[in-house]
């Protein structure tokens, strides 16, 4: 509902002749200039018989309700005065100004509008004025001055027949004004409801319709109601065609508009395709006469649709410079053996500087995908953006994007109250998590969800996961791995009403963090060198559940049963292997990937026990070709970028590498039989041992980042 402070609080002015003259009025606004006063009469004023008319100005109480319960008569909270003219008469040729009045209103107290208006709502504001009987064509205006003149807000022309001595009763319904028409879509993927710009694209998925509901405002910025709404046009179509719509034969596009609620919907039949969408206001003329009004208020845009992702659809970044990367797209047949193939569209559509250096990314329930954008410096410091589900299959260029505190985000998770988590990577962020919530549209959250430099000063962010909904943790709540990479590091739990838990320990150090939904343990892997240990904290209390140094090949190397006498066994231990990356699986495997004293990477996966011991050996992406020799199976500058869990036994590796053909992305099985990892050998010169079944690999020209993949 519109009020108007100090002035109007009513939306609605009924006008009366006499005591039954009733007009509604609509609110508008439109930035027309005001008419130009009637000419000099060419003759003498007219001085025949007159007919005594009052003119009731009726502004109803407000309602609290919606603003479609609200009376009929509906016009602009802005309108200061009335200007009634009359430019025609059966009696007279030329009426010019003899028979114009302007009413004002003005200021009064509180809620309620000045003289000459009385009563306490609905409130009576009346002007009287004598018109000659007969045929009498007025004009009736509202403006946002008091004196008759500025921006009309409102306005109609209708011709009356005024008669001697009866109650003259008329209706006489006013047309907004429409300065400016805005138009919003619920297309249920990534953006829920969202402003449609011009020349923008909205899409869909298949055969989805989707919902526009169109608005207005006057010049005074106040929002215009029923009745005297414009008529809304869709590509040239004013009504539903008795609920079927009206079908182009050529784009295959669906529109069907109902005007009573100035809304459309459109959907795409053939279930993929780009259609033009052109959105025209203009006045409603209701009377069945011109209303004097002249606007045209449109908006153009591109209507998409696209088929959902498939079923085993793996998004996987590639990153083809020093702070810029696309996004490849596959589908991958699981099973004994994985094999990936291109997506029809193979690459995720060019977004400008929407996504120009994926880091990290995610699918949501929808099949929408979220993505960290990296930054490369002032003032490009990245952002957030999610891409439709039906835009990410046909390579639309649509993404809604947001840079809220933005400062290269790496670290992405999706929250269980349909809010996202990111990490700004530099300790000089002022904000070190930032977090968006789907209320509508998403938008930035209150600040106090996020964690701030005021919080903690001077340290970045290397870990954000996503935490169940508990008692002690409501929907929303994040864990955040911050330090600074060696004398300060904590785990901090961030619920969304602001408060926290912080979870230390003097081995978490420099820390990296997974998240075990099968038990419930938050996983933080330390990667300071010697001595990094795999910790495991319940993520109800914050309670230590285990911790041990992770293994690598300096442990077990010279013992015929390498486990024995080595972590998780034994809660210390000789390691070099630092835990650079983790991920815990659905059902609860855990694995581990960092540099050893090879200076390369291995990767350990642990198993699902309380004890969590190791699933055969490492895998060696330090190993060389010959016990003691200098040539490496991988290449001598291997870099594991992310670990990612895409079934509950199937992990997909991210690998960097230079040897010949071993770059791209790998699949090991943990269900399957432990398998030869390759003829190759640690840096003590021994066979690695068996380690989990390598069931998938494709190859990839540039350094693979992170990955998202849709079951």
């Amino acid at each position: 509902m519109i009020r108007l402070a100090k002035n109007l609080v009513s939306s609605a002015l009924a006008i009366i002749t006499s005591a039954s003259l009733l007009a509604g009025c609509g609110g508008g606004s439109h930035a027309n200039a005001l008419p130009p006063a009637a000419a000099a009469p060419t003759a003498a004023p007219y001085t025949g018989p007159l007919a005594n008319a009052t003119f009731k100005i009726t502004i109803p109480a407000p309602v609290t309700t919606s603003s479609t319960t609200r009376k009929a008569a509906y016009i602009s909270a802005a309108t200061k005065s009335v200007r009634i003219n009359m430019t025609t008469s059966t009696r007279i040729p030329a009426p010019g100004a003899q028979f114009n009045v302007v009413t004002a209103v003005t200021n009064g107290t509180g809620n309620a509008p000045g003289a000459p208006c009385t009563g306490s709502g609905p409130w009576t504001c009346t002007v009287s004025m004598q018109v000659p009987p007969g045929s009498d064509t007025f004009t009736f205006t509202t403006y946002d001055n008091s004196t008759g003149t500025g921006n009309i807000l409102s306005q109609q022309q209708q011709t009356l027949a005024v008669v001697v001595a009866i109650a003259n009763s008329f209706n006489v319904t006013f047309d907004a004004n429409a300065n400016v028409m805005t138009v919003n879509a619920s297309s249920g993927f990534c953006a829920g409801t969202f402003t449609v710009a011009n020349a923008g694209n909205v899409g869909t998925v298949g055969t989805t319709p989707v919902t526009f509901n169109t608005s207005y405002t006057d010049l005074a910025n106040k929002a215009i109601v029923a009745p005297g709404l414009p008529v809304l046009t869709v590509n040239g179509h004013t009504d539903t065609n008795g609920g079927a719509g009206y079908t182009d034969g050529t784009t295959h596009l669906n529109v069907k508009v109902t005007q009573s609620t100035q809304s459309f919907t459109l959907t795409q039949t053939a279930g993929t395709g780009n259609a033009a969408v052109a959105v025209t206001a203009t006045p409603a003329n209701s009377t069945g006469s011109s209303d004097g009004l002249a606007f045209s208020k449109t908006l153009n845009f591109t209507f998409q649709s696209g088929p959902a992702p498939p079923a085993s659809f793996l998004a996987a970044i590639e990153q083809t410079g020093a702070a810029s990367g696309k996004v490849d797209l596959f589908t991958i047949s699981t099973g004994t053996n994985d094999t990936f193939s291109a997506y029809t569209t193979p690459t995720l559509a060019n977004q400008s500087n929407d996504v120009d250096f994926p880091q990290d990314l995610l699918f949501d329930p929808n099949g929408d995908l979220l993505i960290a954008n990296g930054g490369a410096g002032n003032p490009d410091f990245g952002n957030f953006a999610c891409i439709p589900a039906g835009a990410i299959t046909t390579g639309a260029n649509a993404a809604t994007v947001l840079t809220n505190n933005m400062n290269d985000p790496k670290y992405l998770a999706l929250g269980t109250d349909s809010s996202v988590g990111l990490g700004n990577v530099p300790a000089s962020s002022a904000v070190h998590l930032q977090e968006f919530v789907l209320n509508g549209t998403y938008t930035a959250a209150a600040t106090t969800r996020d964690i701030t430099q005021t919080d903690y000063p001077s340290l970045g962010v290397t870990g954000v996961v996503a935490l169940p909904t508990t008692a002690q943790n409501p929907a929303g709540s994040y864990a955040v791995a911050i330090t600074n990479g060696s004398t300060t590091s904590h785990v901090v739990i961030k619920h969304p009403d602001g408060t926290t838990v912080q979870l230390d320990d003097a081995n978490v150090v420099n820390p990296r963090l997974g998240f075990d939904p099968a038990s419930g343990q938050i996983v933080v892997a330390s990667s300071n060198g010697i001595h990094s240990y795999l910790t495991f904290f319940t993520a109800t209390t914050g309670a230590k559940v285990k911790q041990f140094v992770i293994e690598d090949t300096g442990c077990y190397s010279n013992g015929t049963t390498p486990y024995a006498g080595c972590p998780p066994n034994t809660a210390s231990g000789s390691s070099n292997m630092k835990g650079d990356v983790v991920a815990a699986s659905s059902s609860g495997f855990v694995a581990v990937g960092g540099i050893t004293q090879s200076g390369l990477p291995e990767v350990q996966i642990y198993d699902n026990t309380v004890n969590r011991n190791q699933v055969g050996g490492p895998i060696p992406y330090d190993g060389t070709t010959t016990a003691g020799g200098a040539t490496f199976v991988y290449g001598d500058t291997t870099i594991v970028h992310a670990l990612r869990w895409i079934t509950a036994t199937k992990l997909m590796v991210s690998l960097e590498a230079n040897g010949a053909g071993k770059q791209g992305i790998y699949i090991y099985d943990v269900s399957q039989a432990l398998a030869s990892p390759c003829t190759c050998f640690d840096a003590n010169g021994t066979q690695f041992p068996n380690s989990p079944k390598q069931s998938g690999f494709h190859a990839l020209t540039n350094i693979p980042l992170s990955v998202a993949y849709k079951p």
